[in-house]
């Protein structure tokens, strides 16, 4: 299942034939913003091994500059979780809008400075495991800059606000090398905390984004998590900007 969503991705970003201002990070914010009246539609595609199940995400997204500096998102993930006992569910997740705010950038794009703030929206059915039940916020402030035109380094501290939970607190690190024009190598690191389990959950993520043309891109990305219960993640991300 999960080589044919891949090379599904693949086949309709060769077919499309549609410079991205696209997404290459997973786990941060890399400081892109469309240009004013620019919409960016992607999709993207998650799947998560865990110790007793297995969850795949399909999740259609938009962005959309309001102005130079200014875009709103929204996300609506359709999800799948097949546990080890009992029947699977599929159904809406919960779905996130949110805004990002481009608050400083040099006149050479880098260093960048983007405060973004996005809500969780309890849309998933929370009896089948599909949401949460509640309603969640996320305050966050990223930050990057490039070295030699071809090192790009981000850092997104983010606090996520739960009303029946802990709030939890995470930081970020990513690095984007872009190999040319084109091809580009992603590696991350995430560290939440996480205060009811009181464990420190770490996510490791590499892989590489691909940019077809001035309009289309895709990212194919896997990695793992510690201390928690996801042993597997992998993650493709297929992006066009009109």
């Amino acid at each position: 299942m999960i080589k044919k969503a891949f090379l599904g991705m693949i086949l309709i970003a060769i077919a499309s034939g549609a410079q991205a201002q696209s997404v290459r990070t997973v786990l941060s914010k890399d400081g892109h913003i469309p240009r004013p009246g620019q919409t960016e539609l992607g999709a993207d595609f998650r799947y998560e091994e865990f110790d007793f199940r297995e969850e795949t995400t399909l999740s259609p997204y938009f962005r959309y500059a309001l102005f130079k500096n200014l875009a709103v998102s929204a996300q609506a993930p359709f999800r799948t979780i097949d546990p080890e006992l009992g029947g699977s569910e599929s159904g809406l997740g919960d779905t996130t809008v949110g805004l990002e705010f481009l608050g400083y950038q040099d006149i050479f794009r880098y260093p960048w400075i983007m405060p973004h703030v996005s809500v969780s929206l309890a849309t998933g059915d929370e009896d089948k495991g599909l949401g949460t039940g509640e309603t969640a916020y996320t305050l966050g402030l990223a930050m990057g800059t490039t070295v030699e035109d071809v090192f790009h380094f981000v850092a997104d501290a983010r606090y996520n606000i739960l009303d029946d939970q802990d709030n939890i607190p995470s930081v970020a690190f990513a690095l984007v090398w872009d190999l040319d024009r084109q091809f580009s190598l992603v590696g991350e690191l995430e560290v939440a905390r996480d205060k009811e389990a009181d464990t420190h959950p770490l996510t490791f993520l590499g892989g590489m984004h691909y940019k077809i043309n001035r309009s289309l891109s895709f990212g194919v990305y896997g990695g793992t998590s510690k201390n928690t219960d996801r042993d597997v993640l992998v993650h493709g991300r297929l992006s066009a900007l009109f």
